[in-house]
């Protein structure tokens, strides 16, 4: 009988994985929207679609999934923690060497993570004081002129960053499938990863129980809420995350 010379490890809870693809799909939402807003005849669809009001939308929804998981970056299970995977300067120098392994992020990998919860929370939260001075306004937007004026120039300078940094993940995914043989879509996917049998014994396994997950979701509702009350403190018009 043949027997595997692997072993199972669960890496990441469900609210993790449910973030990283929330998130995948909300930005290029956001992104698709705001484009077809921009075309003139963009603004309302022959189907009667705002795009620009669905591109507020899927802003609400980055920036309650990026509050989320800078929460769940201390109160999430062991994989998903910040103390977990960002590492100093000598240990990625190590991992760069192959001297060091990590089932979660990897320390390069963690540098990505923190950038993109940056850029993309950036992103998000100055959208909320952007305005074009004819349609569309954030909630925040009233507040101070002067404010929403910088706000709105670097919501825009803002988005080719993201797309570099898009980019830059979607090729990481796939050199580590060609290179290294490591399939980062299905353990994201899963929440499983697969490791030989000599590996240390003491290897930590991500608790991903009812509790986890009933955590994950009060805290998206509670991102989620805040994300929604700020969204009623401005005028009714639109207000553009991207």
């Amino acid at each position: 009988m043949h027997q595997s010379n692997h072993q199972t490890v669960h890496v990441w809870d469900l609210p993790t994985r449910f973030f990283h693809w929330a998130l995948a799909f909300c930005v290029l939402a956001a992104f698709f929207t705001i484009k077809a807003a921009g075309t003139t005849e963009g603004w309302v669809a022959n189907s009667g679609i705002i795009w620009i009001d669905w591109h507020l939308k899927f802003g609400y929804c980055v920036l309650s999934l990026i509050l989320f998981r800078i929460i769940w970056g201390f109160t999430g299970s062991y994989y998903a923690r910040f103390c977990q995977f960002i590492k100093g300067p000598a240990t990625i120098a190590r991992y760069l060497k192959g001297a060091y392994t990590s089932l979660g992020h990897n320390p390069l990998g963690a540098l990505s993570v923190i950038a993109m919860l940056a850029v993309f929370g950036f992103q998000a939260f100055s959208g909320l004081f952007t305005t074009d001075d004819i349609f569309t306004e954030g909630p925040l937007a009233h507040l101070n002129s002067a404010f929403s004026k910088t706000m709105s120039s670097l919501h825009r300078s803002n988005e080719p960053v993201m797309i570099i940094l898009f980019a830059l993940h979607i090729l990481a995914i796939i050199y580590y499938r060609i290179f290294k043989k490591q399939n980062l879509v299905a353990t994201m996917v899963s929440g499983k990863t697969q490791i030989l049998l000599q590996q240390p014994k003491n290897i930590q396994s991500a608790t991903d129980n009812l509790q986890t997950r009933i955590m994950g979701l009060l805290t998206l509702a509670i991102t989620s809420g805040f994300v929604y009350w700020i969204s009623t403190l401005g005028a009714s018009s639109s207000g553009s995350f991207y």
